[in-house]
């Protein structure tokens, strides 16, 4: 079965790329406002615990990551949609092992990274210094996704990849933002739900299916600043793969709040617990795995938030 963590890195490219295009929405009145030469910079935090019991032993991992990320209208098409130079411009990330491990990286820093982080240290390095291309509507639906031929051979020698599934590949940076944008319906009033469905092909788990439900909860009043709220839930399942994966329980809430006079996002924070039970399991390591069963607990938070130019 995968190692811990494994699932705590490749979260972590998951969001990588896609911490501002996962607030992107618009509707009417609500929408992205693009103008060439537009700059917008946010920071995400995102917090990992992954707790396992089990076949193999008791451990867990605390991960923390930290990006600074921005993105540039580069030009704005006659239908109305955006050609976004995004870039990551720093990450920083802590992985903590219950067994005492501690693993560190800073794209910024001009040491080496050291520990298990040093592994994805060329990938990261080729992320934080080349520019993502992403043409984006004004309901933030991606319609494009170009990927730097750097980030492309970086994939390609990145150890361990086979842990990463559909992510290491360039066409699977490309899917994953085009499926985690979020994207409004044509027509928005309060109390309107909606889902949205994106499924990811992993290593022995097989596939994995998240539905997320939205709400629009109307406006609200934030130090007087008048933002849109909507709210988040999402639901996990496993299907397909080597291994079996249930879910016994999972619970999560989210909150997205949309500055539509600014026409961008300004704060989101989603909290999601999973509990899964891993079963017909395949351990080199031990003579006899069948009807051994691994369990795990990840909770995670990940907010975003919008920050404003330094002068």
């Amino acid at each position: 079965m995968p190692s811990l963590i494994a699932p705590t890195v490749r979260a972590a490219f998951a969001t990588l790329l896609l911490a501002s295009a996962t607030v992107a929405q618009a509707a009417d009145a609500i929408a992205w406002k693009f103008s060439p030469g537009l700059v917008n910079r946010f920071q995400m935090n995102q917090e990992t615990k992954v707790t396992k019991t089990g076949a193999g032993g008791d451990m867990s991992v605390d991960t923390l990551l930290t990006i600074d990320l921005s993105w540039a209208v580069k030009e704005v098409n006659a239908d109305g949609s955006a050609v976004l130079e995004q870039k990551i411009d720093r990450m920083r990330m802590t992985v903590t092992t219950s067994d005492g491990l501690k693993s560190e990286i800073d794209t910024d820093s001009k040491d080496p990274a050291q520990g298990q982080a040093a592994m994805a240290a060329p990938l990261l390095k080729a992320i934080t210094g080349n520019v993502f291309i992403i043409t984006m509507t004004p309901r933030g639906e991606v319609t494009n996704v170009v990927v730097p031929d750097a980030v492309t051979e970086a994939l390609k020698n990145q150890p361990g990849a086979p842990q990463m599934g559909e992510l290491a590949s360039a066409e699977g940076f490309k899917k994953l933002v085009g499926q985690a944008s979020f994207v409004l319906p044509e027509g928005l009033t309060v109390g309107k739900e909606w889902t949205s469905t994106t499924e990811s092909k992993l290593p022995v788990v097989g596939t994995q299916k998240a539905v997320t439900t939205y709400k629009f909860e109307g406006p609200i009043d934030q130090e007087g600043t008048k933002l849109e709220k909507f709210t988040a839930k999402v639901d996990i399942s496993f299907s397909g793969g080597e291994v079996t994966v249930e879910v016994p329980s999972q619970e999560s809430n989210g909150e997205i709040l949309f500055n539509a006079e600014a026409g961008r996002l300004e704060q989101s924070k989603i909290t999601q617990v999973t509990n899964l039970k891993i079963s017909n399991l395949k351990i080199p390591e031990l003579k006899d795995a069948a009807g051994q069963v691994v369990e795990q607990k990840i909770e995670q938070t990940i907010g975003v938030k919008w920050v404003p130019d330094v002068k």
